[in-house]
Protein backbone atom coordinates (compact mmCIF):
# COMPACT_ATOMS: atom_id res chain seq x y z
CA UNK A 1 0.00 0.00 0.00
CA UNK A 2 2.86 2.38 0.76
CA UNK A 3 4.30 1.82 -2.73
CA UNK A 4 0.86 2.41 -4.25
CA UNK A 5 0.41 5.65 -2.28
CA UNK A 6 3.89 6.81 -3.25
CA UNK A 7 3.38 6.14 -6.98
CA UNK A 8 -0.12 7.56 -7.23
CA UNK A 9 -0.25 10.40 -4.72
CA UNK A 10 3.24 11.46 -3.64
CA UNK A 11 5.67 11.00 -6.56
CA UNK A 12 6.55 14.18 -8.47
CA UNK A 13 8.53 14.67 -11.68
CA UNK A 14 9.77 18.04 -12.89
CA UNK A 15 8.04 19.61 -9.88
CA UNK A 16 4.64 18.28 -10.95
CA UNK A 17 2.52 15.47 -9.57
CA UNK A 18 2.65 12.26 -11.57
CA UNK A 19 -0.76 11.42 -13.00
CA UNK A 20 -2.22 8.39 -11.18
CA UNK A 21 -2.09 5.38 -13.45
CA UNK A 22 -3.49 2.63 -11.25
CA UNK A 23 -7.02 1.70 -10.26
CA UNK A 24 -8.13 2.09 -6.64
CA UNK A 25 -7.07 -0.49 -4.08
CA UNK A 26 -8.31 -1.31 -0.59
CA UNK A 27 -6.42 0.88 1.85
CA UNK A 28 -6.50 -1.85 4.48
CA UNK A 29 -5.32 -5.00 2.68
CA UNK A 30 -4.18 -3.77 -0.74
CA UNK A 31 -6.71 -5.79 -2.76
CA UNK A 32 -8.04 -4.29 -5.98
CA UNK A 33 -11.19 -6.45 -6.03
CA UNK A 34 -14.71 -5.42 -5.01
CA UNK A 35 -13.73 -1.93 -3.91
CA UNK A 36 -16.34 -0.14 -1.78
CA UNK A 37 -16.40 3.14 0.15
CA UNK A 38 -15.51 3.24 3.83
CA UNK A 39 -16.72 6.28 5.77
CA UNK A 40 -14.11 8.27 7.65
CA UNK A 41 -16.29 8.49 10.73
CA UNK A 42 -19.32 6.16 10.98
CA UNK A 43 -22.73 7.75 10.54
CA UNK A 44 -23.93 6.50 13.93
CA UNK A 45 -21.31 8.67 15.62
CA UNK A 46 -22.94 11.91 14.45
CA UNK A 47 -26.46 10.37 14.35
CA UNK A 48 -26.53 10.33 10.56
CA UNK A 49 -26.83 14.11 10.33
CA UNK A 50 -26.07 15.31 6.80
CA UNK A 51 -25.22 18.71 8.28
CA UNK A 52 -22.27 17.35 10.25
CA UNK A 53 -18.95 18.32 8.73
CA UNK A 54 -15.30 18.92 9.45
CA UNK A 55 -13.34 21.87 8.16
CA UNK A 56 -10.09 21.45 6.28
CA UNK A 57 -8.08 24.10 8.15
CA UNK A 58 -5.66 24.52 5.30
CA UNK A 59 -8.13 26.19 2.96
CA UNK A 60 -11.24 26.63 5.10
CA UNK A 61 -13.36 24.26 3.05
CA UNK A 62 -16.05 22.18 4.72
CA UNK A 63 -16.26 18.44 4.08
CA UNK A 64 -19.39 16.53 5.02
CA UNK A 65 -18.79 13.45 7.16
CA UNK A 66 -21.60 11.85 5.21
CA UNK A 67 -19.56 12.04 1.99
CA UNK A 68 -16.00 11.62 3.23
CA UNK A 69 -14.82 8.10 2.35
CA UNK A 70 -11.73 6.10 1.39
CA UNK A 71 -11.49 2.88 -0.67
CA UNK A 72 -11.94 -0.47 1.09
CA UNK A 73 -12.63 -3.90 -0.33
CA UNK A 74 -15.95 -5.56 0.44
CA UNK A 75 -14.29 -8.17 2.67
CA UNK A 76 -12.42 -5.65 4.87
CA UNK A 77 -15.48 -3.42 5.01
CA UNK A 78 -17.84 -6.20 6.03
CA UNK A 79 -15.61 -8.32 8.25
CA UNK A 80 -12.87 -6.15 9.73
CA UNK A 81 -14.34 -2.66 9.87
CA UNK A 82 -18.01 -3.47 10.40
CA UNK A 83 -17.25 -5.95 13.19
CA UNK A 84 -15.16 -3.37 15.04
CA UNK A 85 -17.89 -0.74 14.62
CA UNK A 86 -20.50 -3.08 16.11
CA UNK A 87 -18.19 -3.83 19.04
CA UNK A 88 -17.70 -0.13 19.77
CA UNK A 89 -21.42 0.58 19.53
CA UNK A 90 -22.06 -2.27 21.95
CA UNK A 91 -19.55 -0.87 24.44
CA UNK A 92 -21.20 2.55 24.37
CA UNK A 93 -24.82 1.41 24.54
CA UNK A 94 -26.53 2.17 27.89
CA UNK A 95 -23.15 2.84 29.51
CA UNK A 96 -22.62 5.32 32.31
CA UNK A 97 -18.85 5.67 32.28
CA UNK A 98 -18.86 7.51 35.63
CA UNK A 99 -20.10 4.38 37.43
CA UNK A 100 -19.17 1.67 34.91
CA UNK A 101 -15.76 2.54 33.39
CA UNK A 102 -14.37 0.58 30.47
CA UNK A 103 -12.27 -2.46 31.37
CA UNK A 104 -8.76 -2.82 29.97
CA UNK A 105 -9.80 -5.23 27.20
CA UNK A 106 -12.63 -2.88 26.17
CA UNK A 107 -10.21 0.03 26.18
CA UNK A 108 -8.02 -1.78 23.68
CA UNK A 109 -10.92 -2.01 21.22
CA UNK A 110 -11.58 1.71 21.59
CA UNK A 111 -7.90 2.55 21.06
CA UNK A 112 -7.76 0.42 17.93
CA UNK A 113 -10.89 2.14 16.61
CA UNK A 114 -9.44 5.63 17.21
CA UNK A 115 -6.15 4.63 15.58
CA UNK A 116 -8.16 3.42 12.61
CA UNK A 117 -9.87 6.81 12.29
CA UNK A 118 -6.47 8.52 12.35
CA UNK A 119 -5.24 6.22 9.58
CA UNK A 120 -8.35 6.93 7.48
CA UNK A 121 -7.77 10.67 7.79
CA UNK A 122 -4.18 10.20 6.68
CA UNK A 123 -5.34 8.36 3.58
CA UNK A 124 -8.04 10.97 2.97
CA UNK A 125 -5.48 13.78 3.08
CA UNK A 126 -2.91 12.07 0.88
CA UNK A 127 -5.49 11.28 -1.84
CA UNK A 128 -7.11 14.76 -1.91
CA UNK A 129 -5.57 17.66 -3.79
CA UNK A 130 -5.43 21.22 -2.56
CA UNK A 131 -8.59 23.15 -3.49
CA UNK A 132 -9.19 26.87 -3.33
CA UNK A 133 -12.47 28.23 -1.91
CA UNK A 134 -14.73 30.20 -4.24
CA UNK A 135 -13.73 33.83 -4.73
CA UNK A 136 -10.27 33.13 -3.33
CA UNK A 137 -7.05 33.74 -5.19
CA UNK A 138 -5.86 30.70 -7.13
CA UNK A 139 -2.40 29.41 -6.28
CA UNK A 140 -1.27 27.43 -9.32
CA UNK A 141 1.83 26.02 -7.64
CA UNK A 142 -0.24 24.28 -4.95
CA UNK A 143 -3.06 22.94 -7.08
CA UNK A 144 -1.63 19.43 -7.54
CA UNK A 145 -0.25 18.97 -4.03
CA UNK A 146 -1.90 16.45 -1.69
CA UNK A 147 -3.50 18.10 1.33
CA UNK A 148 -1.24 16.03 3.58
CA UNK A 149 1.90 17.87 2.48
CA UNK A 150 0.33 21.26 3.14
CA UNK A 151 -1.21 20.72 6.58
CA UNK A 152 -0.86 23.56 9.05
CA UNK A 153 1.64 23.10 11.89
CA UNK A 154 3.32 20.33 9.92
CA UNK A 155 6.44 20.51 7.81
CA UNK A 156 5.98 17.33 5.84
CA UNK A 157 8.23 16.28 3.01
CA UNK A 158 7.09 13.33 0.85
CA UNK A 159 9.34 11.05 2.91
CA UNK A 160 7.83 12.30 6.18
CA UNK A 161 4.30 11.80 4.89
CA UNK A 162 5.01 8.20 3.99
CA UNK A 163 6.78 7.66 7.32
CA UNK A 164 3.73 8.95 9.21
CA UNK A 165 1.44 6.59 7.28
CA UNK A 166 3.81 3.71 8.05
CA UNK A 167 3.68 4.61 11.76
CA UNK A 168 -0.10 4.58 11.62
CA UNK A 169 -0.14 1.15 9.96
CA UNK A 170 2.35 -0.14 12.52
CA UNK A 171 0.12 1.07 15.37
CA UNK A 172 -2.84 -0.75 13.85
CA UNK A 173 -0.81 -3.95 13.58
CA UNK A 174 -0.12 -4.05 17.34
CA UNK A 175 -2.72 -6.38 18.83
CA UNK A 176 -2.17 -5.53 22.50
CA UNK A 177 -2.38 -1.87 23.51
CA UNK A 178 -1.02 -2.22 27.05
CA UNK A 179 1.54 0.58 26.65
CA UNK A 180 -1.16 3.03 25.58
CA UNK A 181 -3.99 2.20 27.97
CA UNK A 182 -3.20 5.37 29.96
CA UNK A 183 -3.15 7.44 26.76
CA UNK A 184 -6.95 7.17 26.47
CA UNK A 185 -9.01 9.59 28.56
CA UNK A 186 -12.74 8.89 28.92
CA UNK A 187 -15.14 11.61 30.03
CA UNK A 188 -18.82 11.61 30.85
CA UNK A 189 -20.42 14.52 28.99
CA UNK A 190 -23.78 16.28 29.12
CA UNK A 191 -23.29 18.33 25.95
CA UNK A 192 -26.06 17.98 23.39
CA UNK A 193 -24.04 18.19 20.19
CA UNK A 194 -21.49 15.98 18.44
CA UNK A 195 -17.99 17.42 18.58
CA UNK A 196 -14.72 16.35 17.04
CA UNK A 197 -11.16 17.59 16.55
CA UNK A 198 -8.06 15.75 15.47
CA UNK A 199 -4.40 16.34 14.68
CA UNK A 200 -2.94 13.60 12.52
CA UNK A 201 -0.43 11.34 14.28
CA UNK A 202 -0.85 13.26 17.56
CA UNK A 203 -4.31 13.19 19.18
CA UNK A 204 -8.05 12.90 18.62
CA UNK A 205 -11.16 14.03 20.51
CA UNK A 206 -14.66 12.67 19.89
CA UNK A 207 -17.84 13.53 21.79
CA UNK A 208 -20.95 11.33 21.57
CA UNK A 209 -24.00 13.17 22.99
CA UNK A 210 -26.29 10.18 22.50
CA UNK A 211 -24.14 8.07 24.83
CA UNK A 212 -22.89 10.93 27.06
CA UNK A 213 -19.33 9.85 26.39
CA UNK A 214 -16.29 11.80 25.20
CA UNK A 215 -12.90 10.32 24.29
CA UNK A 216 -9.46 11.89 24.04
CA UNK A 217 -6.58 9.75 22.82
CA UNK A 218 -2.87 10.47 22.33
CA UNK A 219 -1.51 8.41 19.44
CA UNK A 220 2.18 8.63 20.35
CA UNK A 221 2.44 9.90 23.92
CA UNK A 222 2.54 7.41 26.78
CA UNK A 223 1.67 8.30 30.37
CA UNK A 224 2.39 6.80 33.78
CA UNK A 225 -1.21 7.41 34.89
CA UNK A 226 -4.52 8.37 33.32
CA UNK A 227 -4.44 11.44 35.57
CA UNK A 228 -1.39 12.73 33.71
CA UNK A 229 -3.10 12.06 30.39
CA UNK A 230 -6.24 13.82 31.64
CA UNK A 231 -4.28 16.96 32.55
CA UNK A 232 -2.52 17.00 29.17
CA UNK A 233 -5.82 16.46 27.34
CA UNK A 234 -7.53 19.28 29.25
CA UNK A 235 -4.81 21.74 28.25
CA UNK A 236 -5.51 20.98 24.59
CA UNK A 237 -9.29 20.95 24.99
CA UNK A 238 -9.24 24.40 26.61
CA UNK A 239 -7.34 25.77 23.61
CA UNK A 240 -9.36 24.06 20.88
CA UNK A 241 -12.88 23.39 22.14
Amino acid sequence: MIDYIDRNHVLRENDKAVKPSESKICMFCGSNENITKEHMIPRWVFSGSTNAFFTVNLNGLDQSYNKATIPACAKCNAELLNDLEKTIQGLFENRDVSTDPFEWNETQYIIRWLELIDYKFQIFNITRKFLVPKNAEKVDYLMDFPLYMLLQNKDYSPFQVLSAIRRSLKRLSVAKKYNHLNSLVVFKTSNKGFHFFHTIDEFIFLEFPKHQIALFYFFKQEFETTGEAHDAAMEIIKKVY
